[in-house]
């Protein structure tokens, strides 16, 4: 789509939402009975669905018809499915474009203080509330905006607020994410966030190559360890293929780092960029298993080893009472040999 005037396109259109708009409504059916859901699309290719009850977070993500994140085979799945247990948040886990994790504690399962923390928290399992879709103009200009709370409380333990914001540009190929957290008790608390983006097919495939503005990597395990010369190597879908994870700390310039997944043969690539003051480190998770085709590129403020050695190694983030933190990113969609190549040009090496 070319840029028009606002007065060219309505010269054109009855209503914005022929060419980009917001649609709420409910999923029936199975375990996402229930489940709100918000749809917003940009007019150039972007077609996202955000899941209102699962912490705002964004579940599919398409650009011109075609598929950039991994779903799991448990789909979308209401909250209530999700029991506490070491690893149990993996039995909710739909995959999709991002999964929050957090907030008081996120990656290993672990016992810190005596209090006993599953797998990446219960943030993503909570529903949100305020939600607010909008759209409006700025000059020529064309805006889509979704905003909500998410509340992780409970009585003589932490009061937490996430208020989210997701935006997009019409024809622009820039997903914008803005969170705050912020402490409404009376107590210091740990912050542990890792925004959790599942990258599929089939803009994951053979051949594609990933990207880092990376400083230091921490392989998880002796099998990430042994395979660290391949960690940038994407191969078919492999039955035998273990899941691994390399943490990062990361470098940056003017204030944002960077990790790109680009398929040249497709023609198309997606970059996440990531506000590193907050978001100082980063994860690379890679699954080639048989139906679980997924890389997770996945910015972050703590390492995946859980909360107790985060304590241990004062790795460890706080929130004071009444303090706020700001977390920021974008998803950033290529498409063609220009804009691959500019992708590229960010970073000396693939992976």
């Amino acid at each position: 789509m070319q840029p028009m005037t606002k007065a060219a396109i309505f010269e054109r259109v009855g209503r914005m939402e022929q060419i980009a708009g917001i649609k709420r409504y409910m999923l029936k059916e199975g375990k996402q009975d229930g489940v709100n859901a918000v749809d917003l699309w940009n007019g150039s290719g972007l077609y996202m669905t955000i899941l209102t009850d699962r912490a705002s977070d964004i579940s599919t993500l398409t650009f011109q018809g075609k598929s950039l994140c991994w779903l799991s085979g448990v789909g979308v799945s209401a909250p209530e499915f999700w029991h506490k247990g070491d690893y149990e948040w993996d039995r909710n886990f739909g995959g999709g474009m991002m999964a929050t994790c957090g907030l008081t504690t996120a990656g290993l399962p672990s016992v810190d203080n005596g209090e006993p923390l599953t797998l990446h928290g219960e943030i993503s399992n909570t529903p949100s509330e305020e939600v607010n879709c909008r759209s409006y103009w700025e000059g020529d200009d064309y805006y889509l905006e979704y905003t909500a709370k998410t509340r992780q409380v409970r009585p003589y333990g932490e009061d937490l607020c996430l208020t989210r914001e997701i935006k997009v540009k019409m024809g622009e190929n820039i997903i914008r994410v803005r969170d705050v957290v912020e402490n409404l008790g009376f107590q210091e608390t740990p912050l542990m966030m890792i925004y959790h983006l599942n990258f599929g097919y089939p803009l994951l495939d053979e051949g594609a190559k990933l990207y880092l503005t990376r400083d230091k990597c921490f392989p998880t395990s002796p099998l990430a360890e042994e395979s660290l010369d391949q960690i940038g190597v994407v191969g078919a879908p492999d039955d035998g293929y273990k899941p691994r994870a390399y943490n990062h700390t990361v470098t940056a310039k003017d204030g944002f780092s960077y990790a790109s997944l680009l398929n040249e043969k497709m023609g198309v690539g997606a970059t996440v960029k990531f506000a590193s003051d907050n978001l100082n480190k980063f994860n690379l998770w890679k699954c080639l298993q048989k139906r679980n085709y997924v890389v997770g590129l996945e910015p972050c403020n703590c390492r995946t080893w859980g909360r107790e050695k985060a304590r241990e190694h004062n790795d460890l983030v706080f929130l004071k009472p009444m303090e706020s933190k700001e977390f920021y990113f974008e998803i950033q969609v290529h498409s063609g040999p220009g804009e691959l190549a500019a992708a590229r040009r960010r970073y000396p090496s693939s992976l």
